[in-house]
C-alpha cells in the first residue's frame, strides 16, 4: 500500500496543521475503527467516528466537521454521473480505496457505499510514521515532524492513576512500626516518664479491585482506553488485588482472562472467588456508540446485575460513551439499576465513590435524565 493511499490522511494532516495534538496513535485508531466496520455505512458516521476519536473540545469537534464539509463540497458529483460502471463496482472496493479522496467521495446527500473489508489493509505504525514525516503540511511547520501521544482519552494516565488511588480501604496489619502518638501520650501520663514508645502496625490498602471490560463489537475504538485502565490500575493503583474479566454485550454463563474471549471461567465461580468485600468496575458502552436500544440486553445485563448484586457490596459502571449520548438506548435503561457514569475525570472520581460506598445517587451524571 503506497504511502499516499492511507485512509483520511489528508483530512489528519489538515488537523495537524490546525494545531490539533494528533500523533500516530490517534491516526491508527481511528484505522482500525474503520476496519472492524465503524463509520463506513455513511458520511455522517464517518464524521461522528472522527470527531469522538481526534476531538477533545467542541471547537475541535466543529473544525473536524467543517474541514469534511469542504471535501464533500469539493467533490464533482459530475464524475460520478459519467462513469456508472464504476458507480456499479464501487460496492466491490477494498479497503485501499476508504481514502476517500475528493474526486471519489460521495455528495453530501449520499452514503458511502458499502465495502469489502479486508484485514491486511491496516498500516504498520512505521507506515504510519512515514506518512506523517513526509508530510508536506509537517515540512511547513515549525515543530516535530510526527508525535507518538497517547494521551487523547477523556481520562489521561496520570489522572487514571490519581483516582484509582482514592479507591482505597485501609487497615492496620503487620509488625508495629508506626508510633502511636496518642497511646504514647496516654502512657507517659500515666506512668510519668518515656521509657518506650507505643508502636502501631502501618495501614495497608485492602482493596480487591474487579474489572469487567466489554471488549469486541462497537467497543473496538475503545480497546486502548480500557488497556490503560487496566494498566494503571495495575501498576499505579496501589490497590492489593486488580482481577480482569472481559464479556461481550454482557455475561451469559462465562467471563474470560484473556481480551480475546480465551480462558473462559464460569461467573458463579468468579463471583465466588472474589468475596463480597471488592470492588466491582464494568465498562461497557452499554449499546451508547450503537445508538440503538435492545430489550433482550437489557434483560439479560439486569440477570446478570442481579445476580452481582447478591455477591458483592459495591459495583459502579464507566460508559465510554458521552451520556448526552445515552438517550432513548439500552444504556439509558441500563441506568435505572446501575450507577453508571461517563468516561470522564468526573465521572471516573463518582464512580470511585460508589467503589467506596461513599457516592450520593444523582450527584453528578444523572442530571441529563431529569
Amino acid at each position: 500500500m503506497k504511502l499516499e493511499e492511507l485512509p483520511l490522511l489528508d483530512i489528519f494532516n489538515s488537523l495537524r496543521r490546525h494545531g490539533l495534538p494528533l500523533g500516530v496513535e490517534e491516526y491508527l485508531v481511528v484505522v482500525r475503527s474503520l476496519e472492524a466496520g465503524f463509520g463506513i455505512s455513511n458520511k455522517q458516521e464517518l464524521e461522528q467516528l472522527c470527531c469522538m476519536l481526534w476531538a477533545k473540545s467542541e471547537e475541535e469537534n466543529r473544525l473536524i466537521r467543517r474541514l469534511f464539509e469542504q471535501m464533500w463540497r469539493h467533490s464533482p458529483a459530475e464524475s460520478r454521473k459519467e462513469d456508472k460502471s464504476t458507480k456499479n463496482n464501487i460496492s466491490k472496493l477494498t479497503r485501499e480505496d476508504l481514502q476517500v479522496p475528493p474526486v471519489e467521495t460521495p455528495s453530501i446527500d449520499e452514503p458511502l457505499p458499502d465495502l469489502e473489508i479486508t484485514p491486511t489493509i491496516t498500516p504498520e505504525p512505521v507506515q504510519a510514521v512515514q506518512a506523517v514525516r513526509i508530510s508536506r503540511a509537517d515540512r511547513e511547520i515549525k515543530r516535530p515532524r510526527y508525535m507518538l501521544l497517547t494521551e487523547y482519552f477523556p481520562v489521561t494516565k496520570r489522572q487514571m492513576k490519581q483516582c484509582w488511588r482514592y479507591l482505597r480501604r485501609p487497615v492496620r496489619q503487620g509488625v508495629a512500626t508506626e508510633l502511636d502518638i496518642e497511646a504514647t501520650v496516654a502512657k507517659i501520663g500515666r506512668e510519668g516518664t518515656l521509657l518506650q514508645p507505643v508502636l502501631m502496625p502501618p495501614r495497608t490498602n485492602r482493596t480487591d479491585l474487579v474489572l469487567l471490560i466489554d471488549q469486541e463489537g462497537s467497543m473496538v475504538p475503545f480497546h486502548d482506553l480500557s488497556r490503560q485502565l487496566v494498566e494503571t490500575a495495575e501498576r499505579g493503583g496501589r490497590l492489593r488485588t486488580t482481577n480482569v474479566f472481559y464479556f461481550h454485550d454482557y455475561p451469559d454463563e462465562y467471563l474470560y482472562r484473556h481480551p480475546a474471549m480465551l480462558d473462559a471461567k464460569a461467573v458463579s465461580e468468579v463471583l465466588q472467588e472474589i468475596g463480597e468485600r471488592a470492588a466491582v468496575l464494568i465498562i461497557s458502552d452499554a449499546g451508547a456508540a450503537r445508538g440503538n436500544f435492545d430489550q433482550e440486553r437489557v434483560d439479560n445485563t439486569k440477570a446478570w446485575i442481579d445476580q452481582l448484586q447478591q455477591s458483592v457490596r459495591y459495583f459502579a459502571w464507566l460508559n465510554p460513551m458521552p451520556s448526552e449520548c445515552w438517550w432513548q438506548t439500552t444504556a439509558e435503561e441500563i441506568t435505572r439499576f446501575v450507577p453508571m457514569f461517563e468516561m470522564s475525570l468526573q465521572g471516573m472520581n463518582a464512580a470511585i465513590s460508589v467503589l467506596r460506598g461513599r457516592y450520593i445517587a444523582g450527584e453528578v451524571i444523572y442530571s441529563w435524565l431529569m
